[in-house]
């Protein structure tokens, strides 16, 4: 017996020893530094934006605005020059013009060495659903309940309690912004997401809504997005992969065409 525990005591040891190898990995770093695009551009008549900016690899790292760029819109019978703001590096803004359905809009975006392209075109925009605040019985404060569109959207909700200096030493801020997405798809780690933070906010704050029209593409961007960031966390994870980019020669981000509604209520 004592032969036998010693015996599988040398043959363990053996397995141990035997069975490492040094392996040098070669780790791909391609577009370690890449361009990245975020641009809609909408129904809303004013300066167009697009905003360029450098990738990282580090999660909090400073932005790096992309700097010194021609970026041009041409759709079929217009060409849209965009110029970089002088005190927001990185932002390029166009003389206010206002996006169309029908037409295809094709982005060009020139640096030193290399050109990108993308193409986007706009959905309709289905009508928004009739505001629902509730108010808490414990503290007096009111929430906002979201309620998904008809059709895929993305719904930006602004509020602001600057008129009341106490909640805003309260919650630290004066305003606060939040997105709400309605997609064609049912991904169980949206639905088992991590919880997010409720606004809570007194009765005088200004609310306003802006709804997005999306496109498939568009909700294709949108939804590898969220599963990297939003929808991570939960108890369904999925693994980790690249978010899909309509930019082409290896940018990343999303150039997209939005039809917009939006509405102001003030809570009383």
């Amino acid at each position: 017996m004592r032969f036998l525990k010693y015996s599988i005591l040398i043959l363990f040891l053996c397995l141990i020893i035997s069975c490492e190898k040094e392996i040098n990995w070669k780790i791909k770093n391609d577009n370690l530094d890449a361009l990245v695009v975020d641009g809609i551009i909408t129904n809303e008549y004013k300066p167009q934006n697009i905003r360029l900016s450098h990738s990282y690899q580090e999660l909090n790292s400073p932005v790096r605005p992309y700097t010194g760029s021609n970026v041009f819109i041409i759709d079929s019978t217009t060409l849209y020059q965009f110029t970089e703001a002088t005190n927001d590096p990185g932002n390029y803004f166009s003389a206010p013009f206002r996006a169309v359905i029908g037409k295809i809009y094709n982005l060009t975006i020139i640096t030193d060495t290399i050109s990108y392209k993308a193409n986007a075109f706009a959905v309709p925009v289905t009508p928004m659903n009739k505001i629902e605040i509730n108010k808490s019985n414990a503290d007096s404060l009111y929430t906002f309940k979201y309620t998904e569109s008809s059709s895929p959207s993305m719904t930006e909700v602004f509020y602001n309690w600057s008129f009341d200096p106490d909640y805003c030493n309260i919650y630290g801020f004066c305003t606060a912004t939040e997105t709400y997405y309605t997609l064609n798809n049912e991904d169980v780690n949206k639905a088992f997401g991590p919880n997010k933070q409720i606004i809570k906010f007194p009765a005088g704050t200004t609310i306003i809504r802006k709804t997005y029209s999306l496109s498939v593409e568009h909700q294709q961007f949108l939804r590898s997005l969220l599963m990297e960031t939003d929808w991570r966390g939960g108890l369904f994870d999925v693994q980790a992969g690249n978010v899909n980019t309509n930019i082409t020669n290896g940018a990343k981000g999303f150039f997209g065409v939005c039809m917009v509604v939006c509405d102001t209520t003030v809570v009383r």
